[in-house]
């Protein structure tokens, strides 16, 4: 895959290098003007070109959950023909450029903070720089799709879940491609006949307000109670988690479209410390038997040999040192 992914302090970096047989300026006018980005970029954008400059962001018929699709940023560099970046949202994107010969490179970064999110954003941006490549005369060779890209990414990243604390709040997060269309998927996380498939017996009010309750058979006696603060189908699901000895908690579900496809976003944030392993590998195992449940499968009995084994893996990365680099 084009793209490496470094850790960098609390967040992460896509960074990409492309090297072009045109000149700087005539790269920096395909990444600058209005007219020429459209070709690359995703969705539209308008940007301001000076530093402190506002850019706007549209996804024109992307039905997701507009919390996914930042609508503003602001222009943080500006020198022409060198240098352009501007945030989206929460995020960073960096275009530099110096000449080589006849020609130039492009590195390209992409900063944010959900390490989760990189074989996706990996699989855009690859996708982007190829039609960059294309639009400026370059090689029209057939290319990988996007679906390649993500399944490139994801055997070189993996797809385990993340874990990251905020002082005395922590966040998981789990990114999962699905070969099953939106509302299948948005049935097996919202509807209590589908739950017990594959997560546990419960109760899921379909509005806001409505009541939550989940009751896990492993661990015997584990239920887990709450409320739906967000049933906006089939994009997004939230609800508030509690259970006895536990820290409180809200689990967010979120989807996107992928064609026929589905990329399911899991977020569960927890105000406190616990066996923060434990809960990922849960979280792990009980995906997999999602997708089994998706899929018709048999889902139980539950993989208890799997969830140890998954949650030595978790203590181990929680406890790495930080600043390990994936390419």
């Amino acid at each position: 895959m084009d793209g490496a992914l470094v850790r960098d302090g609390d967040r992460y970096l896509l960074r990409f290098e492309r090297h072009f047989s045109h000149p700087v300026e005539r790269v920096w006018k395909a990444i600058t003007e209005p007219t020429e980005r459209s070709a690359w970029f995703p969705g539209e954008a308008a940007i301001e070109l000076a530093v402190g400059g506002e850019a706007r962001f549209t996804q024109p018929g992307f039905e997701v959950d507009p919390e996914l699709l930042p609508t503003r940023g602001t222009v943080v560099a500006f020198e022409p023909p060198r240098r352009f970046a501007f945030t989206w949202g929460e995020d960073l994107l960096s275009f530099e450029l110096r000449a080589e010969g006849q020609g130039c490179t492009l590195v390209f970064t992409h900063s944010f903070a959900k390490r989760a999110s990189a074989p996706r954003s990996g699989a855009g941006w690859n996708v982007c720089l190829d039609s960059l490549t294309t639009a400026l005369g370059g090689r029209t060779t057939s290319r990988p799709g996007w679906r390649s890209y993500y399944d490139g990414y994801v055997d070189e990243l993996g797809s385990n879940g993340t874990f990251a604390r905020h002082h005395d709040q922590a966040e998981l997060c789990f990114e999962r491609l699905l070969d099953h269309d939106v509302e299948k998927v948005w049935e097996a996380i919202s509807k209590p006949e589908r739950l017990a498939t594959w997560l546990a017996d419960a109760i899921i009010g379909a509005k806001a307000g409505g009541r939550v309750v989940l009751d896990f058979a492993t661990p015997v006696g584990y239920t887990v109670t709450g409320t739906v603060t967000r049933f906006e189908a089939p994009r997004a699901l939230e609800y508030t988690w509690s259970s006895p000895g536990e820290p409180a908690g809200v689990v967010k579900w979120q989807l996107i479209p992928v064609g026929e496809s589905c990329i399911l976003l899991l977020t569960h944030t927890v105000e406190g410390h616990w066996r923060e392993a434990g809960t990922l590998a849960a979280w792990d195992v009980h995906l997999s038997l999602l997708n089994k449940a998706l899929a018709g499968l048999e889902t139980w009995p539950f993989p208890g040999d799997l969830f140890e084994q998954l949650q030595v893996s978790y203590a181990n990365t929680i406890s790495a040192e930080s600043g390990k680099v994936w390419t």
